[in-house]
């Protein structure tokens, strides 16, 4: 099911053309290439609560998926010698229902 939703969002997208990126899908791709803090900060501030976990992985790619969230690492190790990502927490209806970006100490 959620292949086949992200097939029809890049289809969508194809179907379009010339289609100028919004902000979230500009700072989407540049995380994916670069790993970089200051572009998933700004992804997580820009995604919205509620979204689907496919309209996510469209936006940060292949996520390290615990079942209950998907994590997004970035190059960076915090003053606890933990890796630095987003979590973005998944509800029983499989939305994001919490976000942030910090130290991931587990």
């Amino acid at each position: 099911m959620k292949k086949i939703t992200l097939f029809l969002f890049g289809l969508f997208c194809f179907s379009l053309g010339c289609h100028q990126l919004s902000e979230i899908e500009q700072y989407g791709q540049h995380y994916q290439k670069h790993r970089d803090y200051r572009s998933l900060n700004k992804v997580v501030s820009l995604m919205k609560l509620e979204v689907d976990t496919s309209y996510v992985q469209a936006i940060l790619g292949e996520p390290l998926n615990m079942g209950f969230d998907y994590r997004y690492l970035v190059d960076s190790i915090g003053p606890n010698d933990c890796s630095i990502g987003a979590v973005f927490h998944i509800n029983q209806e499989g939305h994001i229902d919490q976000k942030w970006i910090d130290e991931i100490c587990e």
